[in-house]
């Protein structure tokens, strides 16, 4: 997998997949107007059932991290 951002829409709401410069990711999307931690399983669907998106697609769509969508955890 390549060390970039993903962005996905994923059962109508937002996710994003972000490398942790370790070669690994942490997935995260949407509940109650919050960022949740996925999980693998999760993470999984978000490539089978999601829409990957580029990020103006998904700031289009969604807002924009930091704007209309809360801040990603540090």
């Amino acid at each position: 997998m390549e060390n970039k951002t993903f962005y996905f829409e994923w059962e109508n709401s937002p996710a994003v997949l972000m490398p942790t410069g370790r070669k690994t990711y942490f997935g995260y999307f949407i509940k109650d107007n919050n960022w949740e931690t996925a999980n693998a399983v999760q993470i999984g669907d978000f490539f089978d059932d999601g829409e990957i998106l580029n990020k103006g697609e998904f700031d289009k769509r969604f807002g924009g991290i930091g704007k209309k969508l809360p801040k990603l955890p540090a």
